[in-house]
């Protein structure tokens, strides 16, 4: 992942690092993940070669409960290498790797909820090609940051009936980027939104702006 802040782990936020390892370990997918695999006993012999680092969620956790991770993000990019390393070895199209990413959405959903300031890690998986020594970067549709930053300052310009509507979508589509405050006050999480979401606000936003139509009504 990006390193930018790196959060101390105080009690509070072991506390909740232990939360989301154990809402892992207790879901009925995480099986496979439990514990390092025995790559000689499954007779994986290239797995040491390719997998350099690694990593189940059972050592997660002892490393969390022996005060090994000093930081949140530590113990975050470890539990994000257990997916990405199965994505590396198992490739896209595999069962395996369609469990981790079911896993891993529900380890971002979890750390949205228990850690809303910390940012989550943002790797790119690399994928092993079908009867092939060679590994290839999966293509992914990620927004930028920068994108991001445009996509918030743009969106300051807009008039509250043009807000309105990018909410709307916003609810349509990710619903879990729209956070109501209260009463009409909202709050849209940028991370939180689909990338096909966040293109299709983006355009309309950037219509709006280059159009001039800030000030007048419109429909999307």
């Amino acid at each position: 992942m990006m390193k930018t802040t790196q959060t101390p782990l105080n009690k509070e936020e072991q506390r909740r690092l232990n939360q989301i390892v154990q809402q892992l370990l207790d879901s009925n997918d995480s099986v496979e993940f439990r514990q390092p695999v025995d790559y000689k006993a499954l007779n994986l012999h290239d797995y040491i070669t390719i997998v350099k680092k690694p990593m189940d969620l059972g050592t997660v956790q002892r490393k969390l409960n022996s005060n090994t991770y000093k930081t949140v993000e530590e113990c975050l990019d470890d539990i994000q290498l257990i997916w990405d390393n199965c994505k590396l070895y198992n490739g896209s199209q595999s069962w395996i790797t369609k469990l981790a990413e079911k896993l891993e959405r529900l380890f971002k959903k979890n750390v949205r909820n228990y850690l809303p300031l910390v940012n989550l890690p943002q790797l790119v998986p690399k994928y092993k090609d079908a009867g092939a020594d060679v590994f290839q970067e999966e293509p992914q549709d990620q927004v930028s940051y920068n994108d991001k930053v445009e996509f918030s300052n743009n969106l300051k310009q807009l008039a509250a009936e043009q807000i309105g509507l990018i909410v709307h979508m916003i609810q349509n589509t990710s619903p879990n980027a729209f956070v109501e405050i209260e009463g009409e006050k909202y709050q849209i999480i940028v991370d939180y939104i689909e990338y096909e979401a966040f293109v299709k606000c983006q355009k309309q936003i950037q219509t709006w702006i280059a159009g001039d139509t800030i000030n007048k009504k419109v429909k999307i």
